[in-house]
């Protein structure tokens, strides 16, 4: 009797210990089971957070002897070759073309207009929403070319003796001719028109005296030009200094790139010199596609320069006002920069970045080939052109 009662003290043990076993794995079974998936959950969303999807869309393929030139107009995108010109839809539709032989052609896209223009020859093209506005022939060879956002025309020709500078409106009738001469104005090395098309600056080196001059002429064709003696409304004059690049942001605000520093001009009956910035690196590339700033890549120090605390390359974003507000430090020379108001791209090899306003990297790109061109279509979707082909890029 004694002997079962202790059979039976030991069942009932047995049992609780058992119980209390399955309730503790139970226990340890449910945290655990429960932090694994709450863990796994949240190295998902932070994937989806951290990594950007990329797709890429292979449009069309083309012949690089063809001399081949892309570029972005509204939603669609612009073809130039020796043969001509044509607007493309991103699915293959064309809905323009205008057929020419051009030996070099170069394509300019300004707002609602497009030009074309053959260097080294005599003839020029500006075309529109529809296709063709005007043509051009010049008298002599072409140099150089501009075109404004009104679809007005500006173009250098080689004379025997030094240069024509020819501007067009936007018919394609003549509103000025000015004749240089190299032994006394130099050899032009930039020009450009303002938004309008009212006004515009030329950049020309004179090495014809003891040292390198660099001279800014700017030209006034609207009110108040007819005033002015050839329609110059000024000129600034720099020693030791080359001035290649340049753009206005808006018709009355002209900002001069040169080797050593930037110059800001307002531009308005007269230029009148606003602010300039010394530089201490050297420029690698300049973008100034945009209306309230532009963006300088800058590599080696400049002899003399203190390029102490600046290692490697840097990009940097300004204002209207030469006020830095934005920068990225890059290691490698850049090669390619674009940059709109919205967004700049830098390219380093086959290595592509895109800033945002602050020079913040949003995303970055590795392309399989060379890259040509790399143009927004807007802060997601991209034209990437390489040496064969077109395509799409979404970063997202």
């Amino acid at each position: 009797m004694r002997e079962k009662k202790k059979q039976k003290m030991r069942r009932k043990r047995f049992f609780w210990l058992l119980v209390m076993l399955i309730a503790v794995f139970g226990l340890w079974y449910q945290e655990n089971h429960t932090l694994n998936i709450k863990a796994v959950f949240q190295s998902e969303e932070k994937n989806q957070e951290g990594t950007e999807s990329k797709t890429m869309i292979p449009l069309f393929t083309y012949d690089p002897l063809d001399c081949a030139s892309f570029g972005i107009y509204e939603k669609d995108i612009i073809q130039s070759t020796k043969d001509g010109i044509k607007r493309l839809t991103i699915d293959g539709k064309t809905l323009w073309s205008y057929a020419y032989f051009m030996n070099r052609p170069f394509l300019m896209i300004h707002d609602a207009y497009i030009g074309v223009v053959d260097i080294g020859g005599n003839k020029a093209a500006v075309l529109g929403d529809k296709g063709e506005i005007y043509t051009i022939e010049t008298l002599y060879p072409i140099l150089q070319c501009t075109l404004s956002q009104q679809g007005s025309l500006a173009i250098v020709q080689q004379t025997t003796t030094g240069h024509q500078i020819s501007v067009y409106n936007k018919e394609g009738h003549v509103l000025m001719d000015h004749i240089t001469y190299v032994e006394k104005d130099g050899q032009p090395i930039n020009i450009v028109l303002s938004p309008d098309g009212d006004q515009l600056v030329t950049s020309y080196v004179d090495t014809n005296g003891s040292e390198v001059l660099s001279k800014l002429t700017f030209f006034n064709m609207g009110d108040g030009g007819e005033q002015q003696v050839d329609s110059i409304s000024g000129s600034y004059h720099y020693p030791n200094m080359l001035i290649p690049e340049g753009n206005f942001l808006d018709n009355h605000t002209f900002i001069a790139i040169g080797d050593e520093k930037m110059i800001s001009f307002n531009v308005d009956i007269n230029p009148v010199e606003y602010w300039s910035n010394v530089f201490s690196h050297k420029i690698r590339r300049v973008s100034m596609e945009g209306n309230k700033s532009f963006a300088l890549a800058f590599g080696d120090p400049l002899a003399g320069k203190d390029g102490k605390g600046e290692e490697g390359e840097v990009t940097r974003i300004y204002n209207k006002q030469g006020k830095m507000v934005g920068e990225q430090f890059i290691q490698s020379p850049v090669d390619y920069l674009y940059h709109t108001d919205h967004i700049t791209i830098v390219g380093v090899g086959r290595t592509f970045y895109g800033l945002n306003t602050k020079g913040r990297v949003l995303w970055d790109y590795t392309a399989t080939k060379d890259i040509k061109a790399f143009l927004p279509f807007d802060n997601k979707n991209f034209l990437v052109v390489s040496t064969e082909q077109v395509e799409i890029v979404q970063i997202k």
